[in-house]
This record gives C-alpha cells, structure tokens and sequence, in this order.
C-alpha cells in the first residue's frame, strides 16, 4: 500500500494543475515512468469505433508523433467496446492479425476505456511493453485515476471549442445580432450590428432595442410580437427600424428567448438581415428577367410566358437590315443605341399587348386580338422610309424586313423561319406563318429539299469553303489563333451554315460536309503557322472516319497535330457513348488539342472534361453577349473562368462583339476572345505572311 500511495503523490506531482494538450503529454509521461511502461497512449475513437486516433503518445519515456490505427483485430477493440483489457504476457500470440504489435514485439497489453458524460465509451488508454507486467493492480489503480480526469479533460476542451467556433461565428457573422438580458438591456452586439445602425458599441450596450424603432409599429403590432415571444419562446417578421443618421431600415428580425430550465428567461437574442438591400437586388433581377438588356423592350422570356395561353395570337417581326454594316460603319456602342431608339419608335407606332427584343436588331410585336399583320408591316415601313433614326451620335434612315405568325404555338420560330423567306425574297415582302400543320410541313419540306440541293450541288462542284475567325490572345493583344467555319459559295453568294446545316444533318451529309470543309482548311493553313479550330459533330463521331483522315491531312500537309484544335459540343462530352469517349481520347493521345464549345449551355458535366484532359472551354456566347449587363451571366462566367484557372485549361469568351463586353472578359481573366470586336469570318489569303505570330500553345 504505501509503495501504491508514493506513486500516486507522484503522478500528482507530475502532473499538477495542468490543461488541454499539456495535460495529455504529462498523464502519458507520467504513466509511462512510474509504472515502468515502454508505451502509453490516450486514444480518440471515431464515431462508429473503427479507427483511433492518439491525442498524445509517450514512447520509451519522449513524447512521440501521434497516427491513427485501425481497430480491427486488436486488443483495443475489445476496449473499446467498454472492456478492461489484461494481457499480461504473450500478447501477440492472441491477436495474430495486428501487425503493429507483432512488429514492435509487443509482449503485455494493458487498456481501459474513457467515458464521456453519458457514460459511453470514446476513448481508450492503453500501455505496451516489451516484457510481461507483474504490477497489475498499481497500473489499474494510477489509470483508474487518470481515466476520469482525462474524460473530463477531452469534454472540456470539446465545449472549449464549440464555445470558441460560436464566439466566432457570433464576431464573424455577416448578419447583425444583439443579445439582451431578461430586462432587455442589450449586452452584446456584433461588428455587423454596428455596421448595420451606424453605432459603436459603446453606443449600443446597455441600451434597450426600443431606441433603434422607426416609429412606424402601432401598439398592436408589438404586443402581438411580445404574446407570441411568451407563448412560442421566438418571433420572426418584417420590422422599419432607424439608422442613426435617421433613414429607415427595412429588416427581417429573428428574435428567440433563452431560458434557465424550463422557465425563467435567461437572455434574448436578435439577428437582423437588411431587407433593403435584398428587395433592391430583387427587383433588379426581376428587372433583367423581364427586359431585353440591348433594346429596353421586354425580354424574349417575358414574351414567351405572354404566349403561353391557347388562345389564338397574331406576331409580327421586325429586323434592322444590314446591321453587321452598321456596326462596321458606326461601332457598336452608336448601333446599340440605334437598336434601342428604333424599338421606342416601333413601341409608339404600334398598339400592341407587347413589343420584345429578340435578338440584335430585332423585335416581336404580340397582338392577342386579331390583326392584320402585313397592314401594320406597311405602316412602319411607310413611316421609317420618311423618318429618320435619330441617336445621341448620328440620323439615319433604317430599312427593315418583316415577317409574322398566327396560331396557339411555336410562333417565335414561325416568324423567324418566315423572316428567312421575306429577306430572300426582297422587299416589300412580309411572308406570314401559320401554326397549322400543313403549312408547317409543306414548309420544312420545301426548306429541306432547297438546302439538300444546295448541299449535293456544292459537294460535287468543290463548292464548300471554308471560313476564318481570328481568335484574340487577352495577354497579349494579338490574334494568334483561327476557328474554321462552314460556308457555300453558291454562284458567288456566300451562305451560311444557317441555310443548309439542318438539312445536311437530316440527309445524313454532315460527315461529307466536315470532311470537305477540313480539307480546305488544312489546304490554306499549310502556308501557315497559327493554331486553327475545326469544329467535330456527333455526326463525325458516329462515322468513326476522323482518326485515320486528320492523321493522314496532318502527313500531306505536314502540319503537326498540336497546331489543330478539334471543337465539340459540350453534349458530346457529356454523352454516355463508349465510342465518341474512346475516339476523343485517342485523338488526344495522336497530339490533336480538344476544346468543349458553347461551355455553359447544356450539361456541363466536369468530371467528364477532367478525365478527357479538355485543352481549352469556348464559353457559352449566351453568358458572354450580355455579360457587361447581367449580372447573373458575369457570376455564371466568373465560376467557368475560376473552374478552368485551376484545372489549367485555357478559356475562350464568344460573341465579344463590343468594348464593354471585352472589359468584363479581361477583368475576369479570359485568356482569349472571339468576337466581332476583333475579327470577323473571312476567307484566308494563302499569300499571307504569319511569320512574326506565336501560336495558340
């Protein structure tokens, strides 16, 4: 006994009146010392008792790095399942499956379970030596002892650092909070309140919340709030409060009791969350949802939720003529204004249910009462044929092709396919759509059947060329890079994939077309160095032709794989086909770059642009063309460019087609740009010197 008592003066005295960290190292030394033990050790258990984790480890008499340890198979196992575990001698031997005592030659295994307040078990002390333990009792009596002052020692520093992460959040919070004694004198606030009502803190405490009141609450209103504060033990409700420097506050309030048992009222508690700020930015969303940022008038989603019922409607469109002319001769900050001024004037001449931009230079005028479209075409044509477009820069006349629809669906598409046939036709045309079904079938087919003429026609005369838009480098300022786009040279009319794309998918000549148009390109960019772009359809993919005919260009152009840059869809990358994947990797693997286009639209799976190692994102153009207006498309942007920076993929931002826009690109950091801004699509002059430009890699 007095052998017993000696020891445990001396882990008191080793110990003494430590905490925290401290306090485990000193317990595991001290164990280790007196009771002659080669390892002692204060395990964590994770909340399914799987793994422990050392709080503090004395090795052979020095504190040691702490680890984590499986369970499983050990006799700490046992422990933990609330067991006093002896092994006196011969440890190993029982439990064969732990390597770590085996390795180490462990012989005597002592461990004792930690409770918490609850009396479960979750966490362990353990001893290790390397020879048998004869001192039995004397270590179960000193790791009695340390047992409850270390449970209580981990809890106390568990309620330490909750205590700590509420003191921060309180401090941190961006919301405003105030906390009141039970006669309602505010001790604390933090850093947000004050910034909130424009006080000190001195200013605030020991003051009652009453002296932030806007005077606005009647009587009934705050006895309401306080019945239901009694009742509920909370509140919660829209309340006018008062700045300091006197204008109102329009808040949300959270307000709770906090009691002592079951009864008496401890303290009060406030958050408050400014509803100005809030309903601003509300209605500047609702704003930017329901209006066209570049002509003023509704927006293309306002028109469309207006033409949601069945009822019969009447849409006429209208369009700018020769605006990529304009935007030439004038810029496009002047043809922007000219856009807005055109569509005030078609508002004011036009008694309509609603007037919406739809598109650069265009607009939709709703009619929900029958009208006679090619009349109130007439008009505005007879008007802007006399009158000219004034802005803040210029005043010129305007011309303008119409096209209308009338029906209960798809009028918008209607009308734009209708627009397409009036332009062709010339002025003073005004081709008119209807919604039946016949009208739409003999339409498609008729459309269907010129584009597939037109497509037969120009693959067998070598009439397909392609096209070249140059592709900005943001750092340095130069056009270092081209995209090849499709076009027909029909008899010296150059066309558009517009007039002949959707037809080359349904006849199936979209592979020929690609073929045709690549071709061409690896032609002109022999006599080049730049970096090109050649866009690959899920068309191409699904012939499985384009490993064996990009190598075999890249080997009679002599033009390495690096320099080509092969565009997809982001659909396709997202697709679940095996064969596209497989095609899009070996292609990557051959040298050949791979850029997603039109990032943003549809699904943007990133897990699948990681695993394809993607070169570079072309970004949506839909984000892009209002960026410098709507902020939800700059948030959008901002998180594609912060995803691309740390995947180390290269960025592109489409349709950059005025300054403003150009600005919000280099402010997020876009490497490059494509746009009107800087370049447009144009044949390449195979005399061309590029000698003096880097490439895109």
């Amino acid at each position: 006994m007095v052998n017993i008592l000696d020891k445990l003066r001396r882990f008191s005295d080793l110990v003494g009146k430590t905490s925290g960290q401290n306090y485990f190292d000193l317990v595991v030394l001290a164990l280790s010392d007196i009771l002659d033990c080669n390892f002692v050790f204060i395990g964590k258990l994770d909340k399914h008792h799987t793994y422990a984790e050392t709080l503090s480890l004395a090795a052979n008499g020095k504190l040691a790095e702490n680890f984590t340890y499986s369970l499983a198979n050990t006799p700490c196992e046992d422990v933990s399942k609330d067991n006093i575990c002896f092994h006196t001698s011969d440890v190993c031997a029982k439990f064969p499956k732990d390597t770590m005592l085996v390795d180490m030659g462990i012989k005597s295994y002592f461990g004792m379970p930690l409770h918490d307040s609850q009396s479960r078990v979750f966490g362990i002390l353990v001893a290790l030596n390397f020879s048998t333990n004869t001192n039995n009792e004397e270590l179960k009596i000193l790791f009695e002892i340390a047992s409850h002052r270390i449970s209580a020692e981990i809890e106390r520093r568990k309620k330490e650092e909750t205590l700590q992460l509420f003191s921060s959040m309180f401090t941190s919070s961006a919301e405003a909070i105030l906390v009141a004694n039970k006669e309602l004198e505010i001790i604390e606030v933090n850093d947000s309140f004050c910034d909130m009502f424009g006080l000190s803190r001195n200013d605030i405490v020991g003051k009652n919340p009453r002296v932030f009141s806007s005077g606005l609450h009647n009587r009934e209103f705050y006895a309401t709030f306080w019945a239901q504060i009694q009742q509920t033990g909370q509140w919660q409700g829209e309340i006018t409060n008062r700045h300091a420097n006197g204008r109102l506050l329009k808040q949300w309030v959270s307000v709770n009791q906090i009691k002592v048992g079951h009864s008496e009222v401890f303290r009060y508690t406030a958050l408050y969350m400014d509803l100005t700020r809030l309903k601003t930015v509300e209605e500047r969303n609702l704003y930017l949802l329901n209006t066209d940022p570049l002509s003023k008038l509704a927006s293309k989603a306002a028109l469309t939720e207006r033409m949601q019922s069945s009822q019969t409607k009447w849409l006429l469109m209208v369009a700018i003529d020769g605006l990529r002319y304009l935007n030439e001769a004038y810029g496009f900050e002047v043809c922007d204004q000219l856009i807005r001024a055109t569509g005030s004037l078609i508002q004011l001449l036009v008694h309509a249910d609603l007037c919406a931009g739809v598109g650069p230079g265009k607009y939709a005028i709703l009619f929900e009462d029958e009208v006679q479209l090619n009349s109130v075409a007439s008009k505005l044509r007879s008007f802007f044929a006399v009158n000219q477009v004034t802005t803040d820069d210029i005043s010129i006349y305007v011309s303008l092709s119409f096209s209308g629809s009338y029906g209960t669906t798809d009028l918008l598409r209607l009308a734009s396919a209708a627009l397409r046939e009036s332009r062709e036709l010339g002025k003073p045309s005004c081709v008119i759509y209807s919604d039946s079904e016949e009208s739409q079938k003999v339409t498609r087919q008729h459309k269907y059947a010129e584009a597939n003429n037109l497509l037969h026609r120009a693959l067998n005369q070598h009439a397909v060329e392609p096209y070249f838009q140059g592709i900005r480098n943001n750092k340095t300022g130069e056009i270092t890079h081209f995209e090849v786009l499709a076009r027909i040279n029909d008899n010296g009319v150059i066309i558009r994939p517009v007039g002949f794309l959707e037809a080359a998918q349904v006849s199936g000549l979209l592979p020929a077309l690609s073929r045709a148009v690549i071709s061409r390109a690896f032609d002109v960019m022999a006599n080049h160095t730049y970096t090109f772009s050649i866009n690959i359809t899920e068309y191409d993919l699904n012939a499985q032709y384009l490993q064996a005919f990009l190598l075999g260009l890249c080997t009679q152009y002599r033009i390495k794989p690096e320099r080509v840059v092969l565009e997809v869809l982001e659909s396709i990358s997202s697709s679940r086909k095996n064969t596209h994947i497989e095609q899009l990797k070996s292609l990557k693997q051959s040298g050949f770059k791979l850029a997603i286009d039109d990032f943003g639209a549809e699904y943007s799976n990133f897990e699948r642009i990681l695993d394809l190692e993607i070169d570079i994102l072309k970004i949506d153009a839909k984000y892009i063309k209002c960026i410098d207006v709507d902020t939800k498309s700059y948030e959008i942007v901002k998180a594609i460019v912060f995803f691309c920076r740390n995947s180390g993929i290269l960025s592109v931002a489409e349709f950059v087609n005025s300054p403003a826009i150009q600005q919000c690109v280099e402010e997020l950091g876009i490497n490059y740009s494509q746009g009107y801004l800087f370049s447009r699509p144009h044949p390449f002059e195979n005399n061309n010197s590029d000698s003096d430009h880097t490439s895109l890699y």
